[in-house]
């Protein structure tokens, strides 16, 4: 039976984001024939679509912007955020790890890495630093040859820049010029960059990429994954795996069932490709896999446009300088301000995600921004400029109470809020929540301003606007726990021998935190290398 295939290779990676592609070149580097298998007809994932930031604590990079790092303290944050609910030993294996794959990654491809300023999300905390998220340089994709067109696109990030640019301070993104010029360059950057990257050293090393081919169930032999059955042209065929199958096929926030079965708290509006419905976690499930993690997501705070799609689907667009900026402030149904709206935007969702055991409902979950004239006359809002027309997706009111009564709420919470939070912006305080006490909480503010000012300031100048904000994801956290080596833990002891898992489709071990720009990506690239050395090193066959 395990003879019968349709194909056979030694070592299968399911998915082409960042985690598969650190996977299938780990695999490759130790002289396997490795295959990648995409569902859709776009490689690169998530990660395409990011910004594309690998968070890694002591990276060779930040003595480069003066910062450093240790071990112990890079431990000690992470402790510190997860409430208990970390998995120290991966946790370790991380910390110990992730340096040496940026170096790997550097050497194995035509990627370079730039430290950024960034504030890790809670730098105030011990063991908090600056200078642990990286980013790729723009990255020439036009020599992805034949590959080039199934490069994903981003509808968040669909200029050639990168943050590298703006750390160093040597181009001026503005410049209409800047951006013609690389345009006809071909010149990407965020997580196009970074995929364009990996791909390109990837297809130069012989890695195969099989497009259109969907990973459905696991081909086990006497307990060890020894291939995958797929849907491959509107049939079924059987793959052979030598040495083992990675998952690296992102989460499953698109499935609403899966997401209704697990995850906590409103149901979260999805940033990733639509493509994300959980196929690793089912093969998981199959094969006997320990799950772990489930009920939590990467939260990420969103908007939306109406009309917009992104591949035939809503699109749910990222947003966190609409509530950063001075003049902006979140409420809830009650009109009310209930969290420091300068949090990271997985911090913000976590309160938006708060339950109350009294009425029995999530009482934040239907929030706005509200902002006045004064920020869009300075401000960038979304896909809105400063000086453009105010579009209709804004819904606008000469006075806060007014502009309650659009929205739908309390004219008294609203009109109270934001004549308290004026008295206080005007100070440069926030006694309620604390905004711009923190580094993190200034770093995307009004470079123009100083301190606490360069996010708090009043809503003063009418009319105003409110824009709803919602609970969204880039992707789940839950899915089949792994060992220090990436091998998929088994259903009561031990692991699922040939299967290994990477990414946002393995079991998260930071608990329910998100420590820095990057927390997701950091940790793909990490367990993918290791998945793909593990799996390398040895066969199946048992």
């Amino acid at each position: 039976m395990a003879s019968n295939w349709d194909f056979e290779t030694d070592v299968l990676v399911i998915g082409s984001g960042s985690a598969g592609l650190a996977a299938a070149l780990s695999a490759r580097d130790r002289g396997v024939d490795v295959t990648i298998l995409e569902r859709s007809d776009k490689l690169g994932g998530t990660s395409a679509v990011s910004g594309g930031l690998p968070w890694v604590p002591n990276n060779h990079h930040m003595a480069e912007i003066g910062a450093s790092d240790s071990r112990e303290e890079a431990l000690a944050y992470l402790k510190r955020l997860s409430a208990g609910k970390a998995d120290e030993e991966l946790c370790e294996t991380y910390v110990d790890t992730a340096p040496d794959v940026i170096k790997f990654l550097e050497d194995r491809t035509e990627l370079e890495f730039v430290a950024l300023d960034i504030p890790d999300y809670h730098s105030e905390l011990e063991g908090g630093k600056t200078g642990r998220s990286l980013t790729a340089r723009v990255f020439p994709a036009g020599g992805l040859g034949d590959l080039r067109p199934a490069l994903r696109m981003s509808p968040h990030f669909p200029f050639p820049v990168s943050l590298a640019d703006v750390t160093d301070g040597k181009v001026n993104l503005f410049d209409p010029q800047v951006i013609a010029d690389r345009l006809e360059r071909d010149l990407v950057g965020t997580g196009h960059a970074l995929m364009a990257g990996l791909i390109k050293a990837a297809n130069d090393k012989g890695i195969a990429f099989r497009l259109g081919v969907r990973a459905k169930r696991p081909v086990m032999e006497d307990g060890v994954v020894v291939g995958i059955e797929v849907e491959e042209g509107g049939a079924t065929r059987r793959y052979g795996a030598r040495r083992g199958v990675i998952i690296a096929s992102g989460g499953f926030e698109w499935n609403d069932e899966l997401l209704k079965d697990f995850v906590y708290g409103p149901t979260p509006a999805p940033i990733s490709p639509p493509i994300n419905e959980g196929d690793g976690l089912c093969i998981a499930i199959d094969a006997g896999a320990e799950l772990g993690n489930m009920s939590e997501t990467h939260y990420h705070a969103s908007m939306r446009i109406p009309g917009e799609e992104y591949e035939g689907r809503q699109l749910n667009r990222l947003t966190s300088a609409e509530r950063h900026s001075p003049g902006a402030i979140m409420v809830n149904g009650k009109g009310r301000r209930f969290v420091n709206e300068a949090l990271s935007y997985h911090d913000v969702c976590l309160a938006m995600r708060t339950h109350d055991p009294q009425t029995f409902e999530f009482p934040n979950a239907r929030a706005f921004v509200i902002v006045h004239g004064g920020y869009l006359e300075k401000y960038t809002f979304l896909t809105r400029m400063p000086g453009d027309p105010v579009p209709s997706w804004l819904t606008s009111a000469e006075t806060p109470r007014e502009l309650a009564a659009k929205i739908g709420v309390d004219p008294d919470g609203l009109e109270e809020t934001i004549a308290t939070f004026n008295a206080n912006a005007a100070k440069g305080v926030d006694p309620e929540f604390r905004r711009g006490t923190n580094e993190y909480d200034r770093y995307y503010g009004d470079p123009d301003r100083e301190g606490a000012f360069r996010t708090l300031g009043p809503l003063d100048t009418p009319p105003y606007y409110a824009c709803e904000i919602r609970v969204g994801t880039i992707g789940t956290r839950g899915g089949p726990r792994v060992n220090s080596q990436a091998q998929v833990l088994a259903k009561g002891g031990g692991i699922v021998p040939g299967l290994f898992a990477a990414g946002n489709a393995m079991a998260a071990f930071f608990g329910m935190s998100y420590p820095g720009a990057g927390g997701t990506i950091g940790p793909a690239l990490t367990f993918g290398y290791i998945a793909g050395q593990t799996a390398a090193g040895g066969s199946n066959r048992f």
